[in-house]
């Protein structure tokens, strides 16, 4: 009995023994990896790492398994360079070192790709025109869909009378025949289309136009949310699968070489409800994207009533198709039309010449707003809104300030544009946490107070009263008041310029188109390098609810940065007209390179 006792006591040690000595073992195992600090990769230069304002730069920054684990000077970095595993790029005193920048509103994903597979895009009215008549000739379509004629190009001959549906049908006699504009805001549409879409019969559309010609019949012109309508009901889906796919890779590659890493796509469901989530999260799964997506699912004031299940549509294609650099769970809404043509939503009358309209198109009354924001907010959907006037973005604001009371930002509901948003609201929104994408491209040589010939007669922005308003898109007072201000180009809806950063920071600092001799168009708007960069960082992944992810270079964030052949922080007065010769060198998404300027 005592030796089975002593037998046991003696396995029990031995068990104890065996197990301290495995411990002991794992545990110098893991205290020598612990003190394997080597990275992957380490990079030397002028790092504007968009973090701390008063101290934005560093010297150098390590990165490991996609993310940075050293950020600061050139001697702490030393110890996470390990010879034979460490990459090491030594930009010291070449170009500039800065942040995978945020386009906050944009239409690549969800445009780009239908204009690279329509028959004719961001051209002349008569060049549509002449590829419609060889598309009847030639191909006998069942639709013909074209993009991008200017609204300048029409206004003489609507305003003669000509009933340009009856011309198109003509043309294209039975065939549904939409030319959309490069603003996306106007239409031109023949007879069948106008049938198709139910517009013959009623004319009045909430939420957009259906104009008449000097004989109150539908003249083939129609605005705002009847455009989009009238391609849902006429032209349906446009592209196949496989040609979004290979149009997304190609999108992609031009956003990494204007310096992306994240971007909203405004309108994501314009002419396909699912084709956008479909391939975007296929592009993913691949492993073939290489930036962040956040997609905008856009519910239509004509679908006022039915909110609800619209919202819940949203919260299914969330659940079904988020995936690792997508996410679908963003709500657009368009709150009106555009001031330039004549149906932004003003509190102050102005005459609209097309539609007799004095406020512009009020597009949601402020109840349904209300009511359509907490709802989606609830479903962890976030709200972000074409607001062009003052009316529109003092409505969305309501909409923001009731869903969320307790001024949390939890909810990174934002405004797109704000044109003409007044000065009390800009207050609000920086008291609220509400951030505005704004359009820092959006210059020219427009004097407000003395309109051109063109815009005189459209009868717009003089007939506004200038009081307590800002005209045009504000950028420094949006910024001077505390609100989180991100960059937008809204391309390719509105072309102005190529929409790289380079260009943004450009046009934002000196209120002039690249190469053009203009004038500067509101000089006092005008942003600082500085601004203008964390506008494009931290700001814009801010709005996107990445700011804890991306937007800075700073431990523990995902490593995207871009390498410059130029330092840009040091450009100032006449330089600053030369930015956009400054070249993208490499774009780098969680460590890896993944656009090379060659």
């Amino acid at each position: 009995m005592n030796k089975l006792r002593l037998f046991d006591n003696f396995l029990i040690k031995a068990v104890f023994s065996i197990l301290f000595i495995a411990l002991f073992f794992l545990t110098v195992f893991a205290v020598g990896c612990s003190f394997d600090k080597s990275a992957d990769l380490v990079v030397y230069g002028n790092i504007y790492t968009a973090e701390d304002e008063n101290n934005s730069m560093a010297e150098a920054f390590a990165v490991k398994d996609g993310k940075y684990v050293y950020v600061g000077d050139k001697e702490g970095v030393k110890d996470y360079i390990k010879e034979g595993k460490t990459e090491v790029i030594d930009k010291t005193g070449e170009g500039m070192v800065m942040p995978g920048a945020t386009e906050g509103h944009s239409h690549y994903f969800g445009q780009s790709a239908i204009e690279t597979c329509l028959p004719v895009s961001n051209c002349s009215f008569n060049e549509m025109i002449d590829a419609l008549k060889v598309q009847v000739a030639n191909n006998n379509p069942e639709k013909f869909f074209a993009f991008g004629w200017k609204p300048s190009e029409l206004h003489d001959t609507l305003a003669s009378g000509v009933n340009i549906a009856e011309e198109l049908e003509k043309l294209a006699p039975g065939i549904p025949v939409v030319l959309m504009s490069n603003s996306a805001h106007d239409a031109v549409c023949n007879t069948t289309a106008l049938q198709k879409a139910g517009f013959l019969e009623n004319t009045n559309f909430r939420g957009g136009e259906i104009c008449l010609d000097l004989n109150g019949k539908p003249s083939g012109l129609v605005k705002d949310e009847a455009v989009y309508y009238i391609v849902e009901k006429s032209i349906g889906k446009l592209i196949t699968d496989e040609q979004y796919l290979e149009a997304y890779k190609n999108i992609q590659k031009t956003l990494l070489g204007y310096g992306y890493t994240n971007i909203l796509d405004a309108f994501t469901n314009l002419y396909d409800p699912s084709a956008a989530y479909v391939n975007l999260q296929k592009l993913d799964d691949e492993g073939n994207l290489n930036m962040n997506v956040a997609e905008c699912f856009t519910i239509k004031s004509c679908d006022a009533e039915n909110y609800k299940s619209k919202v819940d549509e949203v919260a299914k294609l969330t659940q079904n198709y988020k995936s690792k650099h997508t996410n679908p769970a963003f709500i657009k809404l368009f709150a009106d039309g555009v001031v330039e043509s004549t149906t932004g939503w003003m509190f102050d009358p102005y005459n609209n010449v097309a539609s007799g309209k004095e406020h512009g198109n009020i597009v949601w009354q402020q109840d349904e707003l209300n009511e359509l924001v907490k709802y989606a907010n609830s479903k962890n959907i976030m709200v972000h809104t074409h607001t062009y006037g003052d009316a529109a973005c003092n409505a969305l604001l309501n909409a923001y300030i009731a869903s969320n009371k307790d001024n949390s930002g939890e909810f990174r509901n934002s405004l797109g544009h704000a044109r003409n948003i007044k000065a009390d609201d800009i207050k609000r929104a920086a008291e609220n946490k509400i951030s505005i994408a704004e359009n820092l491209v959006w210059h020219s040589d427009l004097d407000e107070s003395n309109p051109s010939e063109a815009m005189q007669k459209q009868s717009i922005l003089s007939h506004i009263s200038q009081d307590n308003y800002y005209s045009g898109y504000p950028m420094k007072s949006l910024i001077e008041n505390g609100v989180v201000v991100s960059s937008s180009t809204d391309a390719p809806a509105a072309v102005y310029c190529t929409g790289n950063i380079q260009n943004v920071i450009e046009v934002a600092t000196t209120g002039i188109i690249p190469e053009e001799n203009a004038k500067p168009f509101t000089p006092s708007e005008l942003l600082t390098v500085k601004d203008a960069l964390k506008a494009l960082t931290i700001n814009g992944a801010w709005q996107l609810g990445l700011e804890n992810e991306r937007g800075s270079i700073k431990v523990g964030k995902y490593a995207d940065f871009l390498l410059l052949d130029k330092n840009i922080l040091n450009y100032q007065g006449e330089q600053l007209r030369t930015v956009h010769n400054v070249k993208i060198l490499n774009t780098y998404f969680e460590g890896k390179n993944v656009f090379s300027l060659d």
